[in-house]
């Protein structure tokens, strides 16, 4: 009687061992679909924020090919000795067409900002004077530009500094 106790033990240990190791495999099987369904995932952004990408270019080249255009109509006028006037008004309408671009786009110019910024103005030149605060800027040298209230190119200026007198003692 002892031996059938001791076979129930042992059947009874062996069944549970085949049902933790039915179990793992489970889990393993559950763990490399997991695993797979996440590299597929990866693979698919990929190829969608590539497309995306490639989407947004096609749409600001055909913006810009239209200015392109201008521009050659412009420079055929030159070659061809039209006015000045001409020359002018077809160059401000470019200016103007690379204004509604960057409108479009959601890209201002950097402006009504007297005092130098850090964050919206980069110094190059500084010019001692008394006519101005120290830090205000006197020119703007390259206008900056944000996109989306963030800057994506600073303004290049030319601010006030104080005027250092040096008194003379005799």
């Amino acid at each position: 009687m002892a031996d059938k106790k001791k076979e129930k033990k042992v059947s009874k240990s062996e069944a549970e061992i085949i049902d933790l190791k039915k179990e793992r495999d489970d889990f393993k099987n559950i763990a490399a679909r997991a695993q797979a369904d996440l590299v597929n995932y990866r693979n698919r952004m990929k190829m969608e924020l590539s497309e995306i990408e490639n989407r947004g270019k096609k749409t600001v080249s055909l913006k810009v090919l239209s200015v392109i255009d201008e521009l050659d109509l412009a420079l055929d006028s030159v070659t061809k000795n039209a006015s000045s006037d001409l020359i002018l008004e077809g160059l401000n309408s470019i200016r103007e067409k690379f204004r509604i671009i960057f409108e479009s786009e959601n890209i201002q110019e950097i402006t009504e900002i007297e005092n130098f910024d850090p964050v919206y103005h980069e110094a190059v030149l500084t010019t001692e004077t008394d006519e101005r605060e120290p830090g205000s800027i006197i020119k703007i040298l390259r206008k900056g530009y944000t996109m989306n209230n963030g800057v994506i190119r600073p303004a290049q200026v030319e601010i006030a500094n104080q005027k250092n007198e040096v008194k003379e003692k005799k």
